[in-house]
């Protein structure tokens, strides 16, 4: 989104951004090139994204340092940097198109994989939830995180199928629980059962929350800070947290991408986009 890099006006001369999810580094190569002289600090907990990232932004020498950590542990990361304020804060959300394309990774149910669903940087896998916690747990996952209304249906069939290790297992899983009458929409329950696990497997909502509280202590004065969410869960923890004393929301409604924008990245579809400046 062009959106990200425009949004953060506030940046100038030795101005610091903390790019939360670095990813394949393309926010953060907007922002360089667009910010002559700022430096950018980026993270993120797979190390193959730290990889990738490091390769496409090495033209950029000491003005991108890279580091792999999981951004709830920012606060230590600027503490090691002897960095006590900086001026932007990015998060997006959203997975990266080489976690979900590799197999092995297990986090999309189009092509048979092993069930994994780590981020990196922890221990607890999709293997681990579907096949240890009880059907109570597994309920409350799904529902908690997808507000899937067959929650407690896809848990009971998740228990009867037990053990489950591959994606294609989870699937037939979760189809063979659904009434007659849902199955024709078997592809959008699934997919949000599997982001459920997901979230779960990573404290996504909880590593989110404490982001926000890291960037109240964090930001300057005037320092913005943009995430973009994918999930409604995710952008009601944003929505209301930019609402509080400490902020004061630059977007008033959130930034969705344009008709060009999903026919060139369909995934992009469901993203939202929300910045807000440190008072």
């Amino acid at each position: 989104m062009k959106e990200v890099v425009n949004g953060f006006e506030n940046l100038h001369d030795g101005g610091i951004c903390v790019d939360c999810t670095i990813g394949g580094g393309g926010h953060t190569e907007g922002l360089i090139l667009k910010y002559p002289d700022i430096s950018v600090i980026g993270i993120d907990r797979d190390p193959q994204a730290v990889k990738i990232a490091s390769e496409n932004l090495s033209r950029f020498g000491t003005r991108v340092k890279i580091f792999q950590r999981s951004f709830s542990n920012l606060d230590d990361l600027l503490d090691d940097l002897g960095i006590e304020k900086v001026d932007a804060i990015l998060a997006d959300l959203g997975l990266s198109s080489f976690q979900i394309d590799e197999t092995e990774r297990g986090f999309s149910f189009k092509k048979d994989g092993p069930l994994d669903m780590r981020m990196g940087l922890n221990g607890k896998s999709a293997l681990d939830v579907v096949n240890n916690y009880s059907a109570e747990e597994i309920e409350r996952v799904i529902r908690d995180f997808s507000e899937e209304r067959f929650a407690k249906k896809i848990a009971s069939s998740i228990i009867i199928k037990r053990p489950i290790v591959t994606t294609d297992e989870l699937v037939k899983a979760i189809f063979l629980s659904l009434p007659s009458y849902a199955k024709k929409d078997w592809k959008k329950i699934v997919t949000r059962v599997f982001q459920a696990i997901r979230i779960e497997v990573n404290d996504e909502l909880a590593n989110l929350e404490k982001l926000i509280e890291i960037s109240k202590r964090r930001l300057k004065s005037g320092g913005r800070i943009a995430i973009i969410s994918f999930h409604s869960l995710e952008d009601r923890i944003v929505k209301y947290a930019f609402k509080e004393k400490e902020f004061i929301p630059i977007t008033k409604k959130p930034v969705v991408p344009g008709d060009d924008e999903i026919n060139s990245n369909p995934r992009s579809r469901s993203a939202k986009l929300r910045i807000s400046e440190r008072v």
